[in-house]
């Protein structure tokens, strides 16, 4: 089972981390050879208005896009490798408990005021703070969490009382808001009060969104600068959720960035775009073990995996614009990289699939249908059928099922249909199979989604009892690094090796540029666009 991992974090502190794809802050050619435009606008695709700009009290997708632009996190952190460098904070250590930063000296916010330790401190407690009502507690900053400020090292130290997975990365990924930010939360809802590349400088709600280059930076990942060549001057978020129109202005030029998908990229293809990938969960297969639930029985969830070829439903599901899932973790950047799929879930075979049923007792009548002591296999599917890809792909599966013996009925709904099915607590035994994603980067999160309480007490929506999982989690909970990647790995594989949890898909998201680019990562962060002549 391979894993990559942010490193050993006290060893790492203080050491600049050479970042994959990055061009050491310098100049360099751009796709196609273009050398770097200069003072040029950046304009890109936006899907949504986000409506308020504060990024620590809005949840909304599209704040947090706007958000890179504007604000700047305490660490970065590389989506290929999982490793760990520089950004605000210049060195940083952990422990399972704690984790300490120590903040750049002569960071300028948007005001013209200087980041200190005790304002990033005050960020983390502010957001720690209930009555604050910020969006990000529980997630960047864990529950109970707390931080204190030490200015003559320009440390802050931030700490829990239980052990915190992955503390560094979820604190290192909270974007840091300036005094005046804190101080009235309103302030910056239509501007911006950080330390980013670039500064709001016009909101103009449901069309677009400005901003302009602040000079003097130069605390930017890989060494980035105002003045590193091909920066642009002015970046335009627009709004543009039609992607049809958005490949037009992108062929045209007159964007230059938009995610694509659907019929309209074979159109981007053909054009020779650079582009860069991100991979999202799109199948995810969970099963209810509750008693009185045929999936409670382990040779029922076995010989449903081995009864529908999973390669096959992921084209299906994805249009072909995706790849079989290896691991529950597949937003990025992940914490950890594994594979906890391989060797731990049964291979497609409809002849082992129905003969795991005969031993298991589940024998097939005159019209092949199974029971068991007197009970019909009777399948309920519950999945988020938003689009003709996903009705498709659980067809596919309900005939698969079908031919195997079952009777499958099949639920399709929005995200918040389904979710109210197996997470209201409403009837926790209304379903027996669900595809709906839990979209994360941390393998800690799926902590609470596979022990402990069931709906709506907590989220334990399939009534799993893994005493093999919970050991692995409650270890890999006190260990920081390449052990605790290590055992987060193993945790999950037994989930897969139950059968408890299948990922099996995930969907590509192709974001394609015109004359433009990223120099590191896959997000428009503001130190990584660049424009090329």
């Amino acid at each position: 089972m391979k894993n990559r991992l942010y490193p050993t974090l006290a060893a790492a502190a203080g050491l600049t981390l050479a970042l994959s794809a990055c061009g050491s802050g310098g100049a360099s050619s751009g796709p196609g050879g273009g050398e770097p435009a200069t003072d040029g606008t950046f304009r890109f695709a936006l899907q949504a208005d986000p409506g308020a700009l504060n990024p620590i009290m809005s949840a909304s997708q599209a704040t947090a896009e706007l958000s890179r632009l504007a604000y700047d996190y305490l660490i970065y952190q590389d989506p290929d490798t999982s490793e760990v460098g520089p950004w605000l904070a210049e060195k940083w250590e952990e422990t399972p408990t704690s984790a300490s930063f120590t903040i750049r000296d002569g960071v300028i916010c948007t005001d013209g005021s200087v980041l200190t330790s005790q304002t990033v401190a005050d960020n983390i407690n502010f957001v720690a703070d209930p009555a604050n009502g910020s969006q990000l507690r529980g997630s960047s900053v864990p529950t109970g969490a707390a931080a204190t400020a030490d200015p003559a090292t320009r440390t802050i130290t931030v700490t829990t009382v239980a052990p915190s997975p992955f503390l560094l990365l979820n604190i290192g990924r909270l974007p840091i808001l300036c005094d005046a930010g804190l101080k009235d939360p309103t302030a910056s809802n239509k501007k911006s009060l950080g330390t980013g590349m670039f500064e709001v400088t016009e909101v103009a709600a449901n069309d677009h969104y400005t901003f302009e280059r602040r000079e003097g930076y130069h605390w930017g990942p890989d060494d980035t600068t105002s003045d590193t060549p091909g920066v642009p001057k002015t970046v335009i978020a627009a709004l543009t959720p039609n992607v049809s129109t958005a490949t037009n202005q992108l062929l045209s030029g007159e964007l230059n960035a938009a995610p694509i998908s659907g019929p309209d990229r074979t159109r981007i293809e053909a054009a020779n775009l650079n582009s860069v990938l991100r991979p999202l969960p799109s199948g995810q297969m969970y099963f209810n073990q509750i008693a009185s639930n045929p999936t409670s029985d382990p040779a029922v969830r076995k010989a449903l995996v081995q009864a529908v070829n999973l390669d096959d439903l992921t084209q299906v599901l994805t249009a072909g614009n995706g790849v079989r899932a290896t691991s529950l973790v597949a937003v990025e950047p992940r914490a950890c990289v594994y594979d906890s799929v391989a060797g731990n879930i049964p291979d497609f075979d409809l002849t082992a699939a129905k003969a795991t049923l005969d031993a298991a007792g589940w024998t097939a009548g005159a019209d092949g249908k199974r029971s068991k002591d007197g009970k019909p296999l009777n399948l309920r599917l519950v999945y988020d059928g938003t689009d003709d890809p996903r009705n498709a792909a659980a067809e596919l599966a309900q005939t698969a099922w079908s031919e195997l013996g079952a009777h499958v009925e099949l639920t399709g709904g929005d995200s918040n249909k389904i979710i109210d099915v197996i997470l209201s607590g409403k009837d926790n035994t209304a379903w027996d199979i669900a595809w709906i994603q839990i979209n994360s980067s941390l393998p800690s999160t799926f902590t609470a989604y596979f022990s402990g309480p069931v709906p709506a007490a907590g989220k334990n929506f399939g009534s799993t009892n893994n005493p093999a999982y919970e050991a692995a989690v409650t270890k890999a909970s006190g260990l920081t690094g390449e052990a605790a990647c290590d055992a987060w790995a193993d945790a999950e594989s037994e989930l897969t090796k139950t059968i408890s949890a299948v990922p099996f898909s995930d969907s590509v998201m192709k974001v394609y540029f015109n004359k433009a680019g990223l120099s590191f990562g896959k997000s428009m962060n503001g130190p990584a666009l660049r424009l090329y002549q």
